[in-house]
């Protein structure tokens, strides 16, 4: 009987200490809630950056002057630039969230809530023909964060609400040679979007526009002397038995966001110097109008006082081109 009795309250303590434990459970990013926390429901969401409207330059050119086709496998080193920015219920502005600097495209995941709103921006840099400087700690303009640091291409995303990559949307930009150009030999996309809920979808895409124009510059070297073309931070100098200058490449506009306008255009002063065996120099500054996703061809020839005033001949249309003839007089 006493057996009977013990083994009876033995199965009644156990039911008891069953019945009083709290199971605990991990929420989903594996920490264990305290009392004082509340369940999130997140999502890991991948950003595609993506050149959705396919745009080309009809006659886009490599650093030789040579055609090149989508086809041709040009290496080409891009990196991405990506921002993003939260909005809670109730708030009315953007916050930083987290930001991060890319080479691979597949790495770009990050973990969003599903009961808040998103805004995510994003600038794709394509090193070709130039190339960016890049020092031991990182990457200068345009991808400097927080108060000017330089940012390591780490493939991960930083969390903060205080810093992010705030030059991105500036044209300068810090190239090889250690130079700081406004208008780089570099193709840059941007693209942006708001209000994106991870509630909706685990996948982003942004549609990536072209910020860029094309110059293609030929130049017959001098009959004497030396000639010296400048134009927005770039160089062109031939002697009179140089070769005739046939080079061609893309340049990305100084305002980012503007030059995502179908329209855009811009005003750029080329600068030409003619310094003659004598030692007497003759100079001239043309103004050049450069548009988004055209190829603008620049034929400059300089002669004596043979010569008989300036020729212009613009040309646009379904080929996308643009050609400008300077025969000058000097």
């Amino acid at each position: 009987m006493k057996k009977q009795v013990t083994w009876i309250w033995t199965m009644l303590c156990i039911l008891l200490l069953a019945a009083c434990e709290k199971p605990v459970l991990e929420n989903y990013d594996g920490v264990k809630p305290t009392g004082k926390s509340k369940s999130k429901s997140t999502r890991i969401v991948r950003i595609h950056p993506t050149e959705l409207v396919v745009e080309t330059m009809e006659t886009p050119m490599d650093a030789k002057g040579q055609p090149l086709s989508r086809a041709d496998k040009v290496e080409k080193k891009r990196l991405y630039a990506v921002n993003v920015y939260e909005k809670k219920p109730g708030e009315e502005k953007y916050q930083m969230y987290a930001y991060g600097l890319f080479t691979l495209q597949s790495k770009i995941s990050i973990k969003m809530n599903e009961k808040n709103l998103y805004k995510v921006e994003c600038l794709i840099v394509e090193e070709n023909p130039g190339r960016l400087y890049m020092g031991k700690d990182g990457y200068d303009v345009p991808f400097l964060h927080g108060t000017k640091e330089l940012t390591k291409a780490s493939n991960s995303f930083v969390y903060s609400k205080e810093e992010n990559l705030s030059e991105i949307k500036k044209g300068d930009t810090k190239i090889e040679d250690g130079r700081i150009v406004h208008y780089p030999r570099l193709v840059k996309l941007y693209g942006s979007i708001d209000d994106f809920s991870p509630k909706a979808k685990t996948d982003l895409t942004l549609d990536m526009k072209r910020t860029v124009f094309g110059l293609h510059f030929k130049v017959a070297p001098p009959e004497e002397g030396t000639l010296v073309i400048n134009y927005v931070g770039w160089r062109i100098s031939l002697g009179k038995d140089s070769p005739i200058y046939d080079d061609a490449s893309p340049y990305s506009f100084n305002n980012i966001e503007n030059a995502c306008q179908p329209d855009h255009q811009a005003t750029l002063e080329v600068k030409i110097a003619w310094t003659k065996d004598d030692g007497t120099s003759e100079k001239v500054t043309k103004k050049l109008v450069v548009k988004r996703n055209i190829m603008t061809v620049v034929d400059i020839k300089v002669e004596g006082p043979k010569g008989r005033g300036i020729l212009f001949k613009e040309e646009s249309g379904e080929m996308k081109t643009e050609n400008v003839d300077w025969h000058i007089s000097m």
